[in-house]
């Protein structure tokens, strides 16, 4: 886990597209939300092991959500009992309870649905935050850590005479090279 804590970092700090970042967390957030006790839930998290995304923001969002879903299981069940209770769809969930190996997903299950429904309702907005929080993390702290390395690794490399001397013979190449 603490791997993909320094993962996450690394990917903050560097040069990695800020969508990648936002699609992980979103993606894990929406594996925490689906409850994992049906055959859905392999299949949507294989699918999410193809789509580009940065991975240890994927896993450590999942890990870190899973603990807070069982928060939401109120509203995940009033809207999966919503969504399982709209008529004009009966037709589709009659036609799908007689299809093989799709009643082994648990459509039905009113936690199934509202899991599936809530993890999509909150995957744009999730993904919109996170990307902001990126840019604005890049723009402001990203900036002056960067600044911080800059000024100590040269403050610490200063304390070397031999590394003083290498400097010195590196800038008067350069002079002699222009």
């Amino acid at each position: 886990m603490l791997s993909y804590v320094f993962s996450l970092f690394s990917a903050l700090n560097k040069n990695s597209h800020p969508g990648d970042i936002a699609h992980g967390i979103a993606l894990g957030v929406a594996m925490a939300i689906v409850p994992k006790d049906n055959l859905l839930w392999p299949v949507l998290f294989a699918s999410c092991i193809f789509i580009k995304k940065n991975t240890g923001a994927f896993f450590l969002s999942f890990f870190l959500f899973g603990f807070l879903s069982p928060f939401c299981d109120i509203i995940i069940e009033r809207l999966g009992f919503w969504v399982l209770s709209i008529s004009a769809l009966q037709p589709v969930y009659s036609f799908l309870d007689t299809v093989p190996f799709i009643g082994l997903t648990k459509f039905y299950n009113t936690m199934v649905a509202g899991g599936i429904v809530f993890s999509a309702i909150l995957y744009i907005p999730i993904y919109v935050i996170v990307r902001l929080i990126v840019r604005l993390y890049r723009k402001k702290v990203g900036y002056a850590f960067s600044m911080l390395e800059e000024s100590a690794s040269s403050h610490f490399l200063s304390k070397f005479p031999l590394l003083r001397y290498l400097e010195k013979l590196n800038s008067i190449k350069d002079f002699f090279n222009k």
